[in-house]
């Protein structure tokens, strides 16, 4: 292991940020794909809280923070074939992930209606889950 970072966020806190600030803070913070995933689900708000902290957690892995060292895009959560979350990094992100060493992410998501979390851990072997 390289890397390790967790985050947890307020369900709530992403609900009123889509209330406030909606396709605004969606093309921000998320990709097309993590916007649209469960856009017409109660739960949505979940949904993206745990993508949130696994951007969150990614960016503590590697010990930046957005901004000036990495946009919120750069971070991507995808859907495996299996149906498990994975983590794809971009741009900044994949630059700075390569040179401290990291070739493989892993990735495990939790939420509640109130909570949800993430865990991030980058690793310096690469593993194959499909």
């Amino acid at each position: 292991m390289v890397a390790h970072g967790v985050d947890i966020v307020r369900v709530d806190r992403i609900a009123r940020m889509l209330e406030e600030h909606g396709e605004r803070f969606l093309e921000r913070c998320f990709t097309e794909q993590e916007a649209a995933y469960q856009a017409d689900s109660r739960r949505r708000a979940e949904h993206l809280a745990a993508r949130f902290a696994a951007k969150e957690a990614a960016f503590k892995a590697l010990g930046v923070g957005w901004g000036a060292d990495a946009s919120w895009t750069e971070a991507e959560v995808v859907k495996r074939p299996s149906g498990e979350p994975a983590l794809v990094v971009r741009g900044r992100l994949a630059d700075l992930a390569r040179r401290k060493g990291v070739r493989a992410w892993f990735l495990s998501l939790s939420h509640t209606e109130g909570l949800a979390v993430a865990s991030v851990i980058g690793d310096s072997e690469t593993f194959s889950r499909d």
